[in-house]
């Protein structure tokens, strides 16, 4: 009796972020009659919850699938990284006077600009600081105290942006 080799070929959906599979689920996610998710809600239900993507491919197995959506998934990236991209970004295009930035993405601009080696030029209506003097717990609660938009004017300065 000859054996087959070959393989059948299945759909899988990778659920990823920032090049970090999370789950590989045979099938779509598909709502069932009932009104569930079916056998892998959890999955479905963490993808929806924490905003990952989800990628679709035919593969043999768990294993190949994440190859095949190698491609999509990209190289594996820190979420310090991540958030610079997406400041970095953001700088670009807002030119505004008062912008908006969550608590977060303040911080790291707040440490972009520490960990360079700049001295910022104070607004003379500004609380002073003397840069040289203070150390590095005033410094951040300085920077802390300056407004957003001159904050990413001197994040723009540190990071070459235009």
């Amino acid at each position: 009796m000859p054996v087959s080799l070959d393989k059948t070929v299945r759909t899988f959906t990778v659920i990823h972020q920032r090049g970090e599979v999370f789950h590989v689920v045979p099938g779509r996610p598909i709502l069932q009659p009932d009104g569930s998710l079916g056998p892998h809600a959890a999955a479905w239900q963490d993808m929806i919850a924490h905003c990952l993507s989800s990628t679709t491919v035919e593969a043999v197995s768990r294993r190949t699938a994440v190859r095949a959506a190698a491609a999509e998934i990209g190289p594996y990236i820190s979420e310090r990284d991540w958030l610079l991209a997406r400041i970095d970004a953001f700088a670009r295009r807002n030119r505004s006077a008062n912008p908006q930035l969550p608590t977060k993405e303040l911080a790291v601009v707040v440490d972009a600009v520490l960990e360079a080696a700049f001295t910022p030029v104070v607004d003379p209506t500004g609380p002073l600081i003397v840069w040289e003097d203070a150390s590095a717990q005033e410094r951040r609660a300085w920077l802390e105290g300056q407004p957003t938009g001159v904050l990413l004017r001197w994040y723009r300065h540190v990071r070459h942006l235009n």
